[in-house]
């Protein structure tokens, strides 16, 4: 690993980057997708930190359909460069995410909630990069739930509650 990319890793966390599935899949459900979103901008914060880009987060994160695949490629490179393999497919990841995230919200009936779905497509690279993570620092402790997060988990697990039965029993 290079030395400014593990000095920056090191300085900036006093919790690990891991991020577990059920965590990631549970906010993207209860955010309607919106935690995708944030977790793209914290990526390309990162990136823009670790390797001194000249790119914009903020405007990535807002054209994410055209600058996801390039984010996963960056990670991939970033841990094949650290000897750690990858073999998530990022063009059939980025057709799912795309696919899921366009048709699916206006689909007629249970076919609709497949768009609260689309965080599957990061799975493959959440799993690589969670492995990555654990083997870089494994002395980092998971950074635990705040009292806001679990107050929107709520509010957005209770809202989609709400969808899914006026979805499934419309009246």
């Amino acid at each position: 690993m290079p030395e400014n990319e593990q000095n920056h890793s090191r300085a900036t966390a006093e919790y690990s980057r891991v991020i577990p599935v059920w965590k990631f899949a549970l906010f993207s459900i209860a955010s309607m997708g919106l935690y995708q979103m944030y977790w793209n901008y914290k990526n390309w914060k990162f990136f823009k930190e670790k390797d001194n880009l000249d790119v914009s987060p903020f405007w990535r994160t807002f054209f994410m359909p055209i600058f996801l695949s390039s984010l996963f490629d960056r990670f991939s490179d970033m841990l094949k460069a650290d000897g750690h393999p990858t073999n998530y497919p990022t063009p059939l990841l980025i057709f799912i995410w795309v696919f899921m995230n366009t048709c699916c919200p206006y689909a007629e009936g249970p076919i609709f909630l497949a768009y609260y779905f689309s965080f599957l497509a990061f799975i493959p690279v959440l799993d690589s990069l969670n492995v990555y993570w654990k083997k870089k620092f494994p002395d980092l402790p998971d950074k635990p739930l705040t009292a806001g997060q679990i107050i929107l988990l709520m509010a957005g697990i209770f809202s989609f509650f709400i969808i899914l039965l006026g979805t499934l029993f419309p009246e």
